[in-house]
């Protein structure tokens, strides 16, 4: 179990009485990158709940498709894919999280296989959990890799650090 104390205890608050005491509140186990990226995993297996959980290798346009029904109903336009035949990109895209600020569309075979590639050099063969019921749109796609999610992180700080400094100049 983590034990989390609880930062707003009565003597932050200004209370008077119990002041100075720490709240300690039981969660169940889970990582600090669950926790981060908002996972939710079931205590007694330990898989994600509602999720989906492929290998870079295993996942394929037709399976992203098929996983999230309420996405890939658009055709925008057609192009050459990478199995030789016309295929649709598709308005209604799933962004894949890249391990800086930015995402990358998936609307098609070609760009899924793009983003595959880039991902594959940088990290090996990572775990993809899909989540076709995430209440956010940056909460379909996770990768589970502590190397993506540092190189995140990474990113994350650089950007802050350079807005910090362009607010402190001007």
């Amino acid at each position: 179990m983590i034990k989390l104390k609880s930062l707003l205890s009565e003597k932050f608050l200004g209370f008077g009485f119990g002041a100075g005491k720490v709240k300690e509140q039981q969660l169940p186990d889970a990582s600090a990158t669950d926790i981060m990226q908002g996972l939710d995993r079931d205590p007694a297996t330990g898989n994600l709940r509602d999720t989906k959980e492929f290998t870079l290798d295993q996942l394929k346009f037709d399976l992203l498709v098929k996983t999230f029904p309420r996405n890939y109903n658009q055709v925008h336009f057609t192009r050459m894919q990478p199995d030789g035949k016309e295929g649709p990109y598709y308005k209604d895209a799933v962004t894949f999280p890249n391990p800086n600020d930015a995402s990358s569309v998936i609307g098609d075979m070609e760009s899924l296989e793009d983003w595959k590639d880039q991902t594959k050099r940088r990290f090996g063969n990572v775990k993809i959990i899909l989540n076709p019921d995430a209440k956010e749109s940056w909460e379909n796609v996770k990768i589970e890799d502590d190397k993506f999610t540092q190189d995140k992180q990474d990113a994350d700080s650089a950007k802050m650090d350079m807005l910090k400094q362009w607010g402190t100049t001007t």
